[in-house]
């Protein structure tokens, strides 16, 4: 998916307000393509995690970006910090360490690109078994 594909842009505060924030941007946008189930709270689980993550390592405004290339949701999460994220072993006894690990075992694909103001870490989360609802339904 390109940029071109984004369909949602939301620029959040570098506080840890932003990520209930960007879960229920992830919600609404959720709720306006029709999807709901299981796939949604992978997303919403997710998109907390590397929020969380942007916010305490990025230190900067963080643009969460979400889009949809036929049955699969992208979502983007970029700051101003050039630094990839690394995958540690989580200490069992911590209360941190484990979105790496999170995002490796529930995202279909994911990855980390370069950007003009640092990076974007997004995964892709596969809808094709999540119920969806028609707009008409639900009104």
């Amino acid at each position: 998916m390109t940029p071109l594909d984004w369909s949602c842009e939301v620029t959040l505060a570098p506080e840890p307000a932003s990520s209930r924030a960007a879960r229920h941007a992830v919600a609404d946008w959720c709720i306006a393509q029709g999807l709901i189930g299981d796939a949604v709270d992978t997303l919403l689980l997710l998109t907390a995690e590397v929020v969380t993550n942007a916010v305490i390592h990025g230190r900067s405004d963080v643009v969460l970006r979400i889009g949809r290339h036929g049955s699969r949701v992208r979502v983007g999460v970029g700051d101003e910090n050039t630094r990839r994220p690394v995958r540690r072993e989580p200490d069992p006894d911590a209360l941190d360490g484990r979105g790496m690990t999170l995002l490796e075992a529930l995202a279909d694909a994911h990855g980390v690109e370069a950007d003009p103001c640092g990076k974007v870490v997004w995964f892709d989360v596969n809808t094709h078994l999540a119920p969806v609802r028609s707009a008409r339904a639900s009104a």
